[in-house]
């Protein structure tokens, strides 16, 4: 995906260079751009989740999702254990309570055959107190190493300078890919492991999926070279939060999404979001984006600055309490949801818009509370204004703006731009010029 160039302009000399819509199709003469569901398994059944999961894919289709990345599939350790399903006693097996081999085959082929990828969250750095590997091959481990690692008393942590280690991991890795068809992984606490282990075992999956998945959770640029194609954006994760609580700006929003941009090289991208399972388990959306309205703003603002969007399950039908990854909460994911329709209709304007996003883009402010981005493709132009507040708020368009014919995107309708535009507690708008 090409990086977009995010400058600042004010909004004083704020002008662009507009002509009419042109009769071209919306629709992206590429392939469509990727869109990650991350899946907690526990929040869509006790028994057989896969099952639940698969029956939500024509859902996950609808908003355009083609990643599915599952979180830890595997058995949780149960020695010194506190719940984490990131406490994996065996790499090679299924949590009974997520369904059978064959309910993951089933799953797998289903969104195979909706044009969706399946990826699971890999932990490399350690296993539980239980993993066979702790007793049969004691050597394989070494002690606590960082201060991450000394806090997390439930795992042990596996020593990477034994040459085992790292051939049996990959080998792991691959069995997934070889027997399940895994596209890819996400790969958990990815800088707590040699960058020379992750060489070794992306170029491995490679060689069977050239253009397998592969996820870092890490903001280290370093993981780009050992084969990932993708990388977190925490720091951008704060700035959105910020601007949303009342605490930032949309300047210091586009200021962190050009740094982390500039630091991803070519052909590679930033992974962004609004929330995640860790950051949904320690604080509720709604202590930032303040109800269902205010994370749909804050995610709309966000896909539209560039990067691939990833959505966190129960984000889409509007649940903005905490949730503890650890435990279940059973969500009724196949009841009608509005707000998912609402994610829906942005997820189509987004593919829809994908050619467009390739050219320049400039992202600002009209007033405090109002934020802009807009692109421009040849003679095509795109607008997106996003409301960050959740009280109504009115501003002042550019004059290049006011009075042209437009293209309402989410009403799919021509309309004619004001002089002042007023938007409800936030609300967003797309416009094609």
């Amino acid at each position: 995906m090409k990086k977009p160039f995010v400058y600042f302009i004010l909004v004083s000399i704020f002008s662009l260079s507009l002509v009419a819509c042109n009769d071209t199709p919306d629709e992206p003469k590429s392939e469509p751009s990727m869109v990650v569901y991350e899946c907690n398994e526990r929040l869509f059944a006790r028994t057989k989740a896969f099952q639940a999961i698969e029956a939500y894919v024509p859902q996950l289709e609808a908003m355009q999702v083609n990643v599915l990345w599952l979180m830890p599939i595997h058995p949780r350790g149960e020695k010194n254990a506190v719940g984490s399903p990131y406490c994996i006693r065996d790499h090679r097996a299924i949590d009974p309570a997520f369904g059978s081999e064959e309910d993951l085959r089933s799953l797998i082929t289903t969104c195979h055959n909706h044009h969706i990828r399946v990826v699971l969250d890999w932990v490399a750095n350690h296993t539980s107190w239980d993993n066979a590997w702790v007793t049969a091959h004691p050597d394989w481990y070494e002690a606590a190493q960082t201060s991450d690692e000394k806090l997390w008393k439930d795992v042990a942590f596996l020593n990477y300078s034994v040459q085992e280690v790292r051939d049996t991991m990959t080998a792991c890795m691959l069995y997934w890919v070889n027997e399940f068809d895994i596209d890819g992984f996400r790969c958990d606490y990815a800088h707590g492991v040699p960058n020379a282990f992750w060489q070794q075992a992306t170029g491995e999956i490679m060689k069977l999926k050239p253009d397998a998945f592969l996820l870092a959770e890490t903001e280290n640029t370093g993981l780009y070279n050992a084969g990932f194609n993708l990388l977190y954006s925490w720091t951008y994760l704060t700035a959105i939060e910020r601007l949303y609580s009342g605490s930032g700006t949309m300047k210091a929003l586009s200021y962190t999404s050009t740094s982390e941009f500039k630091s991803t090289p070519t052909g590679k991208d930033r992974l962004r979001y609004i929330t995640t399972h860790d950051e949904c388990s320690e604080k509720a959306p709604s202590s930032i984006y303040k109800n269902a309205a205010g994370e749909l703003s804050a995610f709309c603002l966000t896909i539209f600055m560039g990067g691939v969007p990833m959505i966190y399950s129960s984000q889409e039908i509007g649940y903005t309490d905490k949730v503890n990854f650890f435990d279940y909460k059973i969500m009724n994911f196949s009841a009608k949801n509005d707000i998912r329709d609402q994610y829906a209709a942005l997820m189509q304007v987004y593919q829809r818009t994908r050619d467009l996003r390739q050219g320049t883009m400039e992202a600002g402010s009209l007033s405090d509370q109002v934020a802009y981005i807009a692109y421009t493709q040849g003679e095509n132009r795109l607008l997106v204004l996003c409301n960050t507040t959740n009280a109504s708020q009115t501003a002042t368009l550019p004059a290049a703006y006011q009075n042209q014919s437009v293209t309402d995107m989410l009403r799919d309708e021509k309309t004619t731009l004001p002089a002042t535009i007023s938007l409800s507690a936030y609300e967003y708008r797309i416009y094609k010029l």
